[in-house]
């Protein structure tokens, strides 16, 4: 009985830490899209960050982990997101990097289409 109970405080404690632990985190998936998709090798992936972190700051990280044309995501000049791609977050276009990420949020990276 006395193990029993010492496990049950053990597995309430380990589950009141991994609350904690998930509200000082936020967990975000980014898709990716044409070239990108084909840039990643995958078509989306799973990223878990700090409760400050940006928009900028994930784009950063991938354009580091994949190089390529994430690195002109971001436009060096205006510091917004180049014209040149289209970036979503949770199905609203966005140019400006400093939005802060909230929990759950999707993140989808495209080339813009364009018709005429």
């Amino acid at each position: 009985m006395i193990k029993s109970n010492r496990n049950n405080a053990y597995t309430s404690r380990t589950q009141r830490l991994v609350r904690l632990v998930r509200t000082m985190t936020v967990q975000v998936r980014v898709l990716f899209h044409a070239m990108f998709k084909e840039i990643a090798g995958t078509r989306e992936i799973t990223r878990e960050l700090n409760t400050d972190s940006t928009l900028g700051e994930v784009l950063e990280e991938l354009a580091r982990k994949y190089g390529k044309d994430f690195k002109t995501i971001v436009d060096p000049k205006t510091g917004q997101i180049s014209a040149d791609t289209l970036v979503m977050l949770n199905g609203q276009s966005v140019r400006k990097v400093d939005i802060r990420l909230r929990d759950r949020d999707v993140i989808m990276i495209s080339v813009p289409v364009g018709g005429g």
